[in-house]
């Protein structure tokens, strides 16, 4: 199954990175538009810092959850060896996995710079690493996302399963998943395996809304 996602991501990727700037602004504000009721009412929302071509827009989202007092938490790579968290993989002595910060200011998070292995704007080192925090909502990214059945495919690393899988044994529970997926990003079927999470919601950027839940 890896093997069939390792064939699609190379040419979608390609196709995303595409897009021209004026049409990814414009789907940007669509998915705004449409997330802004589904995360209303809740409190803490963590989203992520958008890689540039071939992503959704995230800046305005940031802005706008800021704008409406919600709690702000961003995403730091790291993996169980630097962090000393549990190791949830089997036949691993150490894997990467996501720690979610808590940011204080749109201001904070306008000043990070591209960092670390994959140069992403990522919270600076918190020693100790932070736990999983007990989140409402997690705005995912990923490379494709099926409106069928709300299946998802990422890059690869297994960054977001690893972190909900995380979460579950932290809290016993995990928050809301909303993916936010480019109209391009949208396949009919996405390759998954066992571990895989599937969303709660994908808002597309045609401005559409689908709920799985």
């Amino acid at each position: 199954m890896e093997a069939t996602k390792a064939a699609i991501r190379p040419g979608l990727k390609k196709l995303l990175k595409g897009i021209p700037d004026a049409n990814l602004d414009q789907q940007s504000e669509l998915i705004l538009r449409a997330l802004e009721p589904a995360v209303d009412h809740y409190t803490k929302v963590a989203c992520y810092m958008d890689m540039g071509r071939g992503e959704v827009r995230t800046m305005p989202i940031i802005s706008y959850l800021f704008k409406t007092g919600k709690q702000v938490f961003l995403p730091r790579c790291t993996n169980t060896r630097a962090s000393g968290h549990a190791v949830l993989r089997q036949g691993v002595i150490s894997h990467p996995h996501l720690t979610f910060h808590h940011m204080l200011s749109l201001a904070q998070v306008q000043e990070l710079k591209p960092q670390g292995k994959y140069q992403l704007r990522e919270p600076a080192l918190e020693e100790p690493h932070p736990l999983p925090p007990e989140l409402d909502v997690v705005l995912v990214p990923g490379v494709a996302f099926s409106l069928a059945n709300g299946a998802r495919m990422g890059h690869g690393a297994g960054f977001y399963d690893d972190f909900i899988h995380r979460t579950l044994h932290t809290h016993g529970k995990r928050p809301l998943l909303i993916g936010l997926a480019l109209k391009e990003q949208i396949l009919p079927e996405v390759p998954t395996e066992a571990h895989d999470h599937h969303m709660d919601c994908i808002i597309s950027g045609d401005g559409s809304v689908h709920w799985f839940r």
